[in-house]
């Protein structure tokens, strides 16, 4: 099983085959993450004006569908009263917190560990930052933003470099080191890449990939594959 593996990592992709899939990625690159999640107007009005909500839809995208997650802000504000809504309140009333979004209908599969993250984003941005707006204009270089948002806890790099392409492609961040970012290798990336190619594809081929077909910023590669995976589907 071993030698086959190694057998089909050795096989290189037909150089055609990249400028194609290239090709297909310059006509169809992703211009937005917020517009392929379903939210309510309310919820997306709120996500793309209070940082804080924004960060709080990051933290809670797991475990539940995604339109769950990017509600959830929105619908914690309108149980804690909006004006509630921001870390200083968080911090000191975490049993609140934990009540409403366990309150029926739940908010949230997991109301305790929800909670535990969300403290801890509040309790990061009040102890390191002015506000959750200072938190995500800490740095524009890549890697020290990747690293920043990582000290909450319940952001993984994959939520990370989410973020890091959702404040690229809808909030209009311009960061640097962009030609550096991380690709997403998740069961998406690994299924459609393979039936793409007709074989196993690697970790190591898909950041090879990424890295020629998006050089200018590998992680974009990752949402164009979202798209098309839902497209299939």
């Amino acid at each position: 099983m071993k030698t086959n593996q190694r057998s089909e990592e050795n096989r290189a992709i037909p150089s055609i085959e990249l400028e194609e899939l290239k090709k297909s990625f310059e006509r169809d690159k992703p211009e937005s993450l917020l517009n392929h999640i379903h939210m309510s107007p309310e919820s997306r009005k709120l996500v793309e004006n209070n940082s804080f909500a924004l960060l709080i839809a990051i933290v809670a995208d797991q475990s539940v569908k995604m339109e769950v997650a990017w509600n959830l802000p929105y619908e914690l504000g309108k149980r804690i009263g909006m004006e509630r809504l921001h870390p200083q309140w968080i911090t000191r009333n975490s049993e609140k917190v934990k009540d409403a979004i366990a309150q029926k209908p739940a908010l949230h599969r997991f109301p305790q560990k929800m909670t535990d993250y969300i403290f801890s984003l509040s309790t990061i941005i009040e102890n390191k930052y002015s506000s959750a707006a200072g938190l995500l204009r800490s740095s524009m270089d890549y890697h020290v933003f990747v690293a920043n948002v990582k000290e909450v806890s319940g952001i993984s790099d994959k939520k990370a470099n989410f973020l890091f392409l959702t404040l690229s492609l809808d909030f209009h961040y311009s960061f640097k080191n962009t030609e550096e970012s991380s690709v997403l290798f998740d069961t998406h990336m690994e299924k459609w890449l393979s039936q793409h190619f007709n074989r196993t594809i690697s970790k190591k081929e898909a950041n090879e990939i990424c890295a020629y077909v998006s050089p200018g910023n590998p992680a974009l590669f990752c949402p164009y594959v979202w798209n098309k995976d839902h497209e299939i589907k």
